[in-house]
């Protein structure tokens, strides 16, 4: 599962979602605290397979540069 903290805003929260896909991951939305459309917001993801965990990891510390969020593998 990837957790995304302090999402600020849709903008934030696609960036994440294509930076999944580029990197070729299945995954899905699994839920957003507090609300799905309410912002800052917690975003989870599952994701597969395991092994991606590392580049998924990477890929997400640049991105926490960026949109100040921060991410991390569960």
């Amino acid at each position: 599962m990837l957790r995304v903290d302090n999402v600020r805003d849709e903008a934030a929260l696609e960036a994440v979602r294509d930076a999944l896909d580029r990197l070729d991951v299945d995954y899905r939305f699994a839920r957003a605290e507090p609300e799905e459309d309410r912002f800052p917001q917690t975003a989870y993801f599952f994701y597969v397979p395991d092994a991606a965990a590392d580049v998924v990891e990477d890929a997400m510390r640049d991105l926490s540069e960026e949109h100040g969020f921060d991410a991390a593998t569960l």
